[in-house]
C-alpha cells in the first residue's frame, strides 16, 4: 500500500512539474512573439519617419528651385509641403509611442529639425543646412538599426 501511495504520489508530482514547464515555455514563447511585435513596430516606425523625413526635404528643395527660377508659390506646391511637413509629424509621433529610447529620440527630434530648416535658410547657407539634414538622417538610420539589432 506504501508503494502505490508513493506511485501515485510521484505520477501526480510529475503532472505538476509537467504543466508547470508547459505554462513556462507558452510563457516564454508568448513574451518572444510579443518582443518580435514590438521590434516590428519600431522598425516600421524608424522606416516612416526616414521616408517622411525624405519627402518633406525633397518638397523644400522643390521650393528652393522654384524660387531659384523665380516662378510664383502655388497653392498645390504649398498643399505638398504641408502634406509632407504633416507625414514628418505623424511619423515622429508613431516613433514616440513605440519607443521611449533616449539616444533614438534624439537622433529622430535631429532629423526632423535639420529638415525642417531646410525650407528656412538663407541661400548661402543651404548647402551647410543641407549637408546638416543629411547627417542628422544618417545618424538616425544607424541609431535606429543599432537599437533594433542590438
Amino acid at each position: 500500500m506504501t508503494s502505490t501511495l508513493i506511485a501515485v504520489l510521484g505520477t501526480l508530482a510529475g503532472a505538476v512539474v509537467a504543466g508547470l514547464m508547459q505554462h513556462l515555455t507558452a510563457s516564454r514563447a508568448a513574451r518572444s512573439a510579443s518582443a518580435e511585435q514590438q521590434r516590428m513596430a519600431l522598425a516600421a516606425a524608424i522606416t516612416a519617419l526616414l521616408a517622411a523625413v525624405v519627402r518633406h526635404r525633397e518638397q523644400q528643395y522643390l521650393k528652393i528651385v522654384a524660387r531659384r527660377d523665380g516662378r510664383e508659390d502655388d497653392v498645390e506646391a504649398r498643399r505638398a509641403r504641408y502634406a509632407a511637413r504633416s507625414a514628418v509629424t505623424s511619423a515622429m509621433d508613431a516613433l514616440h509611442l513605440t519607443t521611449q529610447d533616449p539616444e533614438l529620440l534624439a537622433a529622430a527630434q535631429e532629423a526632423v529639425d535639420a529638415a525642417f530648416a531646410i525650407g528656412d535658410v538663407p541661400a548661402a547657407e543651404l548647402d551647410a543646412a543641407g549637408l546638416r539634414a543629411r547627417k542628422a538622417h544618417t545618424a538616425l538610420r544607424l541609431a535606429g538599426a543599432r537599437h533594433l539589432y542590438a
